[in-house]
């Protein structure tokens, strides 16, 4: 980890704030205090004003930031089944990237979920296009704010060749992975209950390992330990996850990846709600975090998508057994503790 700078006292108030807020476990579930401490342990600031700061350096000069989610989540009944744990956040991020660092956001995904992408996409206000036309969107002289949605390989062989195209063609500044699972010891993805759900499932540990060897920032955000990420404390997660299982599984269920910046969150999406807020003040524009309008938009896309809670099981605007009443609330509270800084000048200095 590269040391965090000074900043005002304000903003790492609001910095810890935020991260107070995404790590609230309100729906019980136990993972999430373990997980923070042993973040918190190997990250000397706020994980939320680490992970800015880190967005903000890498992105500085660059045209596009790579983001991956999308949990195909039941893949023995089809592929196409996934939650909407992920989406939301990877939509709302991107959006803050785009409006903190004028950055177009690629946003990599199974190829059965590239559709409820454009939709989450659009809902959080960006203009989803091809990757080329996305890029030219940059230069055009009426206002376009572009993404793209890109389906990524599920085979390895294919998605280190995908890999190694996707970054030598787009040269991303950084890489974002929101709620997307890794292979453990033996080689296998799996699910918090244990289960092999490696089918299906897009590898974009592969991404994750070309884009540190080429010094590329990467930033992993999770909430039950058994996703990209969480390499960076894997004992600890593994610890906490094989508590909750009935019997052990071969490998464990924490993923070998590490990422350069790690955050821990209730809920995924949270995680990525908490980062764009810091980034919010970080460039000292209130914009570039969303409102609960929009936020209430993206969890009505997902319903449309038939995206699944993937708790209950059900399609509705509940996201991990928490009801959208409960997110649309986090949304608010974020967006005091931003305003509420901004008008003390938590703004970070250029």
């Amino acid at each position: 980890m590269s040391p965090v700078p000074d900043v005002p006292w304000v903003l790492l108030r609001a910095a810890e704030a935020i991260d107070r807020l995404v790590t609230v476990d309100v729906a019980g579930r136990g993972a999430v205090g373990g997980l923070y401490e042993a973040a918190r342990a190997r990250i000397e600031a706020p994980l939320v004003l680490e992970a800015a700061l880190g967005l903000k350096g890498a992105l500085s000069g660059s045209e596009t930031v790579f983001i991956a989610t999308g949990w195909p989540d039941r893949v023995e009944v089809d592929g196409s089944v996934a939650e909407s744990d992920g989406p939301p956040g990877a939509a709302v991020l991107a959006r803050a990237l785009h409006r903190a660092f004028g950055v177009v956001p690629l946003v990599l995904t199974e190829a059965p979920l590239v559709p409820a992408l454009q939709g989450v996409l659009a809902a959080a206000g960006l203009r989803v296009l091809p990757p080329r036309a996305a890029l030219r969107a940059l230069r055009s002289r009426g206002p376009v704010h572009p993404a793209a949605a890109v389906a990524f390989p599920t085979a390895v062989k294919q998605a280190e060749e995908e890999a190694r195209a996707l970054l030598d063609r787009y040269s991303p500044g950084a890489v974002v992975v929101i709620e997307k699972g890794g292979p453990n010891r033996a080689g296998v993805i799996r699910s918090c209950r244990g289960e092999d759900v490696s089918c299906g499932h897009a590898r974009i540990d592969v991404l994750i390992a070309q884009a540190r060897s080429r010094g590329i920032y990467t930033l992993g955000i999770g909430d039950g330990g058994n996703e990209i990420g969480m390499g960076l404390i894997h004992d600890r997660a593994e610890e906490i996850l094989s508590g909750s299982l009935e019997a052990p599984v071969e490998g464990g269920c924490v993923p070998q990846v590490i990422t350069d910046s790690l955050q821990v969150a209730t809920i995924s999406n949270w995680g990525a709600y908490g980062i764009a807020a810091c980034l919010a003040l970080l460039v000292g524009r209130r914009g570039v975090f969303h409102d609960v309008e929009i936020e209430r938009r993206v969890l009505e896309s997902c319903v449309r998508a038939g995206l699944i809670d993937g708790v209950t099981g059900y399609v509705e605007g509940s996201v991990d057994g928490v009801p959208q009443k409960a997110h649309l609330a986090l949304v608010r509270l974020l967006e005091t503790v931003v305003e509420t800084a901004l008008e003390r000048g938590g703004t970070c200095p250029a």
